[in-house]
């Protein structure tokens, strides 16, 4: 317990919600950041009788609450001593700070057993958990109650306005859509806390600065609940040995830091491969990426990869941000495009043609896809035939025909006879003589080709990631564990076979990989509000998926979450026009109530429609960017992709449309069998709750006629409390 106060020994600091939220508002105003961090360091070592920061308790706020200066231009921080942790609550201009202090409290929730930031409804006045208040409401004047807004002379509409909004830039566009002196107003309370714009002269608090604290009984509860992450997930720990070097780093990285829990995962010492799981949202890339640095900081050489082309761009710019030191230790590449230039390296290179390829397969199903072959009549289509054959027979270097009679075939749902099994293997034969006859290769020869390379070569690399680790093929995991095989802290894999998008599947132990006592799982999750997953999850239940061990898992799964906001949108429309006029109107409203237009993204299942709805964005006078174009740079551009392009990816606010049976295509296909049918139904779901999980604050639903059957009556009855748009 710490009793000296004067400075003898270092506190540790916890961010809350609320700090972050205030930190948020000055990420490009560096001589406030400056500041601030060196405030943060002095507060570490010596928070009382420190001439820089002048710290006094606030009156009417809740007890041992102190606030501090940063500068003396009016900037102050808010914060709450509880024992030997220093808990940051608030940052901002003077007036604002300490009217919302007095407002905010720390309380232990009995029903959860959660610490929480507890903040004022500013209509209403009740008490609520911060977290509940802010996904309904933007940050920018939570200062102020609605009473004390109105008492400016803000109108009602013009209040609800003011809620909706995140940061300056929110305000500065509405200057033409509010009264001009209501605006000045609007502008002068969010740059200096004060509705008549800036101060004369620097801010001077009356209160004396404390050399020593109010000597007040210490918390026992709350001190028990900062020192448990599960007791205090919303407070991400930053101890005080090691802010010096954290503070150094770019603002960004105030956003990524890890909690506890994580925190270990990132540190272990792993005597063998490992792996690490988790439902949408539960941090995993997260921490597949402090891994690499964390690696990377001992010298180690790291290859972090996926099946997603679009991912390690995106990966890279991230990492770059927090990591800028380790970053030429750690390299991001899609396994595709790494085999072929590793292959390159190594004097063998492949050169990969599509259309030989195609045209290969398409001479070799013309002589074994018969009108009499059995596999015609049972209703295999040839998306089907050549699935099997890239990503069972092929992607898994089946050996011999017996190796593909005994495989119990992961991931795929259509059964598949003796007989029929014979006549895939005779077509995958075939195939692989049409390459081998016109000089071509496919991706998987690209892969089984560098497996034999990297088993007869030093590797080149001291660990490798791999994120979305669901999706690669057998080939692929081969391929990249015999990089650094079974030694220390070599193999890592990330990823949630719920979240598959491919077909096909993997079995660890059939590859070789074995990782008990070494396996993880991810249960909390940081992402998504409890409406926006609850409403994914009402699509996976019932639905089992296959995860890579020995059994299927459930669909339902154990999943904590923090964060509430609005239920999902839905649309139900008559016509396409319709339809498109419901979501061009959505996607209106939601940059109106201060939604960053790069914060939004319409994901849709197939190419043509992203192509339709990138159009229609454009014709909204809003600038559209294809997903395919998107590398992780923050910009001010509506994301349009499909679900496969969002793999990886977040956004504030997803907008679906076309969840219809015709816009998903979800009909079986001329020729299709029921069992292919229903794998392709099982993959297109998955697609689709990938899709859901992206959005961290909103969902919008849109449909012509009936919604798909993939959504459950429980999302699309008009009983239910959701709201409906018309």
């Amino acid at each position: 317990m710490q009793s000296d106060i004067t400075g003898s020994a270092m506190y540790d600091h916890r961010y809350t919600p609320t700090f972050k939220d205030c930190v948020q508002r000055y990420q490009n105003r560096s001589e406030v950041l400056a500041a601030l961090s060196q405030t943060l360091t002095e507060l570490a070592m010596q928070p009382f009788g420190n001439p820089r920061l002048q710290t006094h308790a606030v009156k009417k706020a809740q007890q041992d609450t102190f606030t501090s200066y940063v500068t003396n231009q009016g900037h102050r921080l808010i914060w709450r001593r509880v024992g030997n942790v220093i808990v940051l609550l608030l940052f901002g201009e003077h007036d604002a700070v300490y009217r919302r202090a007095e407002r905010l409290r720390l309380e232990i929730d009995d029903t959860q057993n959660v610490l929480r930031v507890i903040d004022e409804d500013p209509e209403t006045g009740q008490q609520v958990p911060y977290t509940q208040r802010r996904a309904d409401e933007g940050r920018l004047f939570m200062a102020w109650n609605d009473a004390e807004l109105a008492a400016f002379g803000f109108a009602p509409q013009e209040i609800k306005v003011l809620r909706r909004l995140n940061v300056d830039m929110d305000l500065t566009s509405l200057d033409s859509h509010m009264r001009p002196d209501a605006w000045q107003m609007a502008m002068n309370l969010a740059m200096y806390g004060d509705p008549n714009g800036e101060t004369p002269s620097p801010v001077v608090d009356e209160e004396p600065a404390l050399v020593a604290g109010p000597p007040a009984p210490v918390d026992e509860r709350l001190v028990d609940a900062l020192s448990t992450p599960k007791t205090s997930p919303e407070f991400v720990p930053v101890p005080a040995d090691r802010l010096a070097d954290w503070l150094a780093k770019p603002i960004e990285d105030w956003m990524v830091y890890l909690d506890p829990a994580q925190q270990d995962l990132v540190e272990r010492t792993y005597s063998g491969p490992a792996r690490i799981r988790g439902a949408a949202g539960t941090g995993k890339t997260v921490v597949a990426l402090h891994r690499a640095r964390a690696l990377a900081r001992l010298g180690k050489r790291v290859l972090v990869t996926t099946y997603v082309r679009n991912l390690p761009e995106v990966y890279q710019q991230i990492f770059a941000r927090f990591a800028k030191p380790e970053r030429d230790l750690v390299e991001f590449a899609n396994v595709h495009r790494w085999a072929l230039q590793y292959l390159h390296r190594h004097g063998k290179p492949i050169r990969v043609d599509q259309q030989a390829t195609n045209n290969a397969w398409r001479a070799a199903q013309s002589r074994v896809v018969t009108a009499a072959s059995p596999l015609k009549r049972a209703g295999l289509s040839s998306a089907y035939l050549r699935e099997e054959v890239d990503w069972v027979i092929r992607g898994r270097a089946l050996p011999d025909l017996d190796s593909y009679l005994a495989l119990e075939r992961n991931g795929r749902g259509t059964p598949l006879s003796r007989d029929l099994r014979a006549e895939v293997w005779r077509l995958a034969d075939e195939y692989a003589s049409e390459l081998a006859n016109r000089g071509a290769a496919d991706f998987t020869d690209v892969l089984l080709k560098a497996h034999e390379v990297a088993r007869c070569n030093p590797s080149e690399y001291d660990a490798v990631i791999i994120d979305e680790a669901q999706d690669l093929t057998d080939a692929a995991l081969r391929l990249l564990y015999a990089l650094v095989g079974d030694r220390p802290n070599g193999l890592l894999l990330v990823g949630d076979g719920q979240q598959s998008i491919y077909p096909g599947g993997f079995n660890l132990s059939a590859v070789g990989v074995q990782v008990r006592g070494r396996s993880h799982v991810l249960t909390h999750n940081y992402r998504n509000t409890r409406q926006v997953y609850e409403a994914a999850q009402a699509l996976m239940a019932g639905h089992h998926f296959d995860d890579g061990g020995e059994r299927p898992e459930t669909g339902l799964r154990s999943v904590e979450l923090s964060r509430t906001g609005a239920p999902p949108v839905l649309s139900a429309n008559a016509s396409d026009e319709e339809h498109d006029l419901a979501l061009a109107e959505a996607v209106e409203s939601a940059i109106g109530e201060g939604t960053g237009i790069g914060d939004l993204a319409v994901l849709v299942p197939t190419h043509a429609l992203a192509q339709h709805y990138t159009d229609l964005i454009d014709s909204l006078g809003l600038p559209a960017q294809r997903l395919e174009d998107y590398d992780g740079t923050p910009t001010t551009l509506v994301k349009v992709g499909t679900y496969q392009r969002a793999k990886g990816l977040e956004f504030k606010r997803i907008f679906l449309p076309r969840l219809d049976a015709d816009g998903l295509r979800e009909r079986p296909g001329r020729g299709e069998d029921a069992e292919s049918h229903a794998e392709r139904t099982a993959l297109l779901r998955r697609q689709l709750f990938v899709a859901m999980t992206r959005a961290r604050d909103g969902l919008w639903l849109g449909w012509v006629g009936a919604p798909s059957s993939l959504l459950p009556p429980s999302l699309t009855d008009s009983s239910t409390k959701l709201a409906r748009e018309r």
